[in-house]
């Protein structure tokens, strides 16, 4: 029992470690980095460079003059999809997984990203 613990707190540690940090340039918007982490965005996406899925930055500048961007990416977060930046498929977040204010948040911060 003991060492299951051990290896586990070990464990815990290490995946705490490898948690995305807030970039400075996003410190006033902690609470929505924190929210895109604790949902599993950063699995897939982040900022600044393409992982599985595209860079936020260039979600945020496709989308900049499209009036229904909001829903556009409100509607892909529920659905899911692929082929708008990759051939692999982006999976649906159900209201369990993620409520309709928190998918708000994470779009209007997507969004406001540069």
């Amino acid at each position: 029992m003991r060492t299951r613990n051990i290896l586990l707190a070990s464990l815990l540690i290490a995946l705490y470690g490898c948690q995305p940090e807030v970039p400075e340039k996003y410190a006033s918007r902690a609470a929505e980095w924190q929210l895109a982490n604790d949902t599993g965005c950063f699995m897939c996406h982040t900022t600044g460079k393409n992982l599985l899925g595209p860079a936020w930055e260039s979600v945020a500048e496709r989308y900049k003059n499209n009036p229904d961007a909001e829903a556009h990416l409100t509607n892909k977060i529920i659905n899911g999809g692929s082929g708008a930046w990759i051939s692999r498929e982006m999976p649906g977040y159900s209201e369990k997984l993620l409520s309709t204010e928190n998918r708000k948040i994470l779009v209007k911060f997507i969004l406001s990203l540069e």
